[in-house]
C-alpha cells in the first residue's frame, strides 16, 4: 500500500471514529433529558415486579413482546438499581454497538456510513426511546455480516436470528421469511431431493431446525389471549387500504414521508388521497431501485420477508413506530448486496442489459447518490427535530410528578390513579357510564418506578408484585369485583389525573371535595420533527382532599 493510500485510509478511519464519538455523546445527552414514557416504564415495572413464571407464561400473551427484553431489564430492576440510568444504559449501549457496526463493519460508501447512524429511527426512536428495537438493530447488522458465510458457518447467522425472534414478534416474521428464503435456496441446491441422507446431514439443517423450534415456542408465548386489549378493537379502515400501505407506503414512510402519526394504529389510520398517491409513487420507485440492485439469487431474501411482514402488519397489528423494523430489514438487505464480491459484475451486466453508455451509468450513479442523500438528510432532520423537542419540552410526566409527590410527601397517603372509564349523556341529559376497564390504570405506571414500592391503591391493589398494567379487557363481573375491592380500601387522599371517584364510591364521596394542587402536561408523541396532537395531556392535575391542604402546606390552584 502506497503512502497516499495509507494517508487516505487514516483520514477515513479518523472520520469514522469522530462520527462514532459524536453519535455516542449526542445519544447520551438526548437520553439524559428524555423522560421514559408508558411503554418504557411498563416494561421496567414488568421486569421489576413479575415472577419468572408470569414473564414466560402470562404477561407475553397481553404485551405482544417475547420475554427476552423483560429478562434483560430484570437484572438491574430486581437488583434495585436506578430506574432511568439502568433503562437508558441498556438501550444506549445497544444503539452504540449498532452505530459502531455500521461505521466500522458495513460495506457502504464512507459518507453513507457516517450519516446512517444519525437516522431518526436508528438514533432517536430506537436508541433514545428505550425499547427492544435497539437490540433488534444489532441483530440485523450481525446477520448481514454473517450472510456471505452462512452456508459454511450457519450458527453465526442463526444466533442473531434467534435473538431477533426473542426480541420482537416482527422479528419472528422477518427472521422467518429470511429462513424460508434460505431453505428454498438449499432445496434448489439439493435439486429438491429432500428425503435423502445427504439433505438431512447438511450442516445447515440442524441450526435451521433449532431456529424453527425457538420461533414456534415464542409464537406460542406471544399468541394473544382472547381478552387481550390490543386485539379486541375493530379496524376502522378496509384491509385493501392497509395492504396498500404496508406494501408500498410503509418503506417511504420510514425514510422521507410522514403518513402515519407516532401513536397511530394502522387499523385506525385515516389516509388522505394525496398521501396514498404520494406513498405509492415514492414506494414504487424505492422498491424498483431495490429490484434493480438485487442479484437474482439474493432477491428471495428480500421479497419473502418483506411480503410476510406486509401481510402480517396489515392483518394483525401495526403501530407507526414499527415501520423502523422494515427500515432495518431494508438496510440489512442493502448490506448483503453491497457485501457481495461480485457486485461490480452485476452492475456491468445490468448496464449492458439496459444498453447504458458509460456516461449514462455515471449519471444514474449520481442520481442514485442524490436520492440517498435526500432520504438520509430528511431522516437526520427528523432526528434533530425530535431530539430538540425532547430536550426542550416535557416528554412525559412520570419524573416530574414523582418529584412532586416525594417533595410534598403525598405519596405516603392513600393514592389513586386515573383508570379507563367512558361516560356519555342519556336521553335525559344525565351522565351515564358506557364502559369501564379497571385494568387500564396507566397513569400510575410511569410514576411508580421512581419509588421503592408501589403506593398506588388501584394499580394492582398497591401490591409490589403487580405494579404494572395488564392490557386486557376484563369481564363485567371482574370489573364489579375490582370496584368492590377499591371501595373497601376507603376514600383516597390523593388523585393522579381525573379519577372518577363517583363511579367507585357513590354516595360516600358526596361530602368530600378534592382540589387541584399541581398541574402537569406531557407530549409523549414526539414523532419525527414535530409533536403530534394524538395523546397529548394538556393541563392535567394532581388533586388532594381539601382537609389535607394545611397538613401539607398546599394551596388550591385557581
Amino acid at each position: 500500500m502506497s503512502n497516499k493510500e495509507i494517508t487516505k485510509t487514516t483520514k477515513i478511519n479518523v472520520m469514522l471514529i469522530l462520527a462514532f464519538l459524536v453519535y455516542c455523546i449526542s445519544l447520551i445527552v438526548v437520553a439524559a433529558f428524555h423522560e421514559p414514557w408508558l411503554d418504557e416504564a411498563e416494561a421496567w415495572q414488568i421486569a421489576r415486579c413479575a415472577s419468572i413464571k408470569d414473564l414466560f407464561f402470562m404477561i407475553t400473551h397481553y404485551e405482544g413482546h417475547p420475554t427476552l427484553w423483560y429478562l434483560i431489564l430484570a437484572i438491574p430492576a430486581k437488583l434495585g438499581m436506578p430506574y432511568e440510568f439502568s433503562l437508558k444504559a441498556i438501550s444506549c449501549c445497544a444503539a452504540m454497538i449498532s452505530a459502531g457496526l455500521i461505521l466500522f463493519c458495513s460495506p457502504f460508501p464512507k459518507w453513507f456510513r457516517i450519516l446512517l447512524p444519525f437516522h431518526y429511527f436508528l438514533f432517536y426512536q430506537y436508541g433514545v426511546v428505550a425499547r427492544p428495537y435497539s437490540i433488534c438493530m444489532v441483530c440485523f447488522w450481525l446477520m448481514a455480516m454473517a450472510f456471505e458465510q452462512k452456508d459454511q458457518k450457519p450458527m453465526r447467522f442463526i444466533l442473531p436470528m434467534m435473538v431477533l425472534c426473542a426480541m420482537s414478534g416482527y422479528g419472528i416474521v422477518l427472521a422467518g421469511g429470511i429462513a424460508i428464503a434460505w431453505v428454498w435456496q438449499i432445496c434448489r441446491e439439493k435439486q429438491w431431493k429432500l428425503f435423502t441422507k445427504a439433505f438431512w446431514k447438511d450442516q445447515r439443517i440442524i441450526p435451521l431446525f433449532l431456529l424453527l423450534l425457538c420461533a414456534m415456542f415464542i409464537i406460542w408465548q406471544i399468541m394473544p389471549s382472547a381478552d387481550a386489549y390490543a386485539t379486541s378493537r375493530n379496524a376502522t379502515n378496509p384491509l385493501p387500504l392497509r395492504l396498500i400501505y404496508t406494501f408500498f407506503m410503509m418503506l417511504p414512510d420510514s425514510t422521507i414521508l410522514t403518513i402515519l402519526q407516532g401513536a397511530t394504529y394502522l387499523s385506525m389510520a385515516k389516509l388522505s388521497a394525496y398521501m396514498i398517491i404520494m406513498g405509492i409513487v415514492v414506494g414504487g420507485i424505492m422498491l424498483s431501485v431495490i429490484v434493480l440492485l438485487s442479484e437474482k439469487k439474493k432477491f428471495a431474501f428480500f421479497v419473502i420477508p418483506y411480503t410476510l411482514f406486509a401481510i402480517f402488519a396489515a392483518i394483525v397489528y401495526f403501530c407507526a413506530h414499527h415501520m423502523g423494523m422494515i427500515l432495518c430489514f431494508a438496510i440489512f438487505y442493502l448490506w448483503i448486496i453491497w457485501s457481495d464480491p461480485q457486485r461490480g459484475s452485476y452492475g456491468k451486466a445490468l448496464a449492458e442489459k439496459l444498453k447504458l453508455k458509460d456516461q449514462d451509468r455515471k449519471s444514474l450513479s449520481k442520481l442514485g447518490m442524490a436520492g440517498a442523500v435526500l432520504l438520509i438528510g430528511m431522516a437526520i432532520y427528523w432526528n434533530i427535530g425530535a431530539s430538540f423537542l425532547d430536550i426542550t419540552q416535557p416528554y412525559y410526566y412520570g419524573r416530574e410528578v414523582a418529584a412532586f409527590l416525594k417533595e410534598t410527601g403525598l405519596w405516603q397517603e392513600a393514592v389513586m390513579s386515573e383508570y379507563d372509564i367512558r361516560r356519555d349523556q342519556n336521553e335525559n341529559g344525565e351522565s351515564v357510564i358506557t364502559s369501564i376497564n379497571t385494568e387500564l390504570t396507566s397513569r400510575a405506571v410511569a410514576i411508580v418506578p421512581y419509588f421503592e414500592h408501589n403506593f398506588v391503591k388501584n394499580l394492582g391493589y398497591g401490591s409490589d408484585d403487580h405494579g404494572y398494567v395488564i392490557h386486557r379487557v376484563p369481564s363485567d363481573s371482574e370489573v364489579f369485583e375490582t370496584l368492590r375491592k377499591w371501595r373497601e380500601m376507603g376514600l383516597p387522599a390523593v388523585l393522579i389525573g381525573p379519577v372518577d371517584v363517583n363511579a367507585i364510591f357513590g354516595e360516600q364521596v358526596k361530602e368530600t371535595r378534592y382540589v387541584a394542587v399541581y398541574k402537569y402536561e406531557a407530549f409523549p408523541n414526539i414523532w419525527k420533527a414535530f409533536t403530534s396532537s394524538y395523546n397529548i395531556q394538556y393541563d392535567e392535575f394532581i388533586y388532594v382532599r381539601e382537609d389535607l391542604l394545611s397538613k401539607y402546606h398546599l394551596t388550591e390552584l385557581k
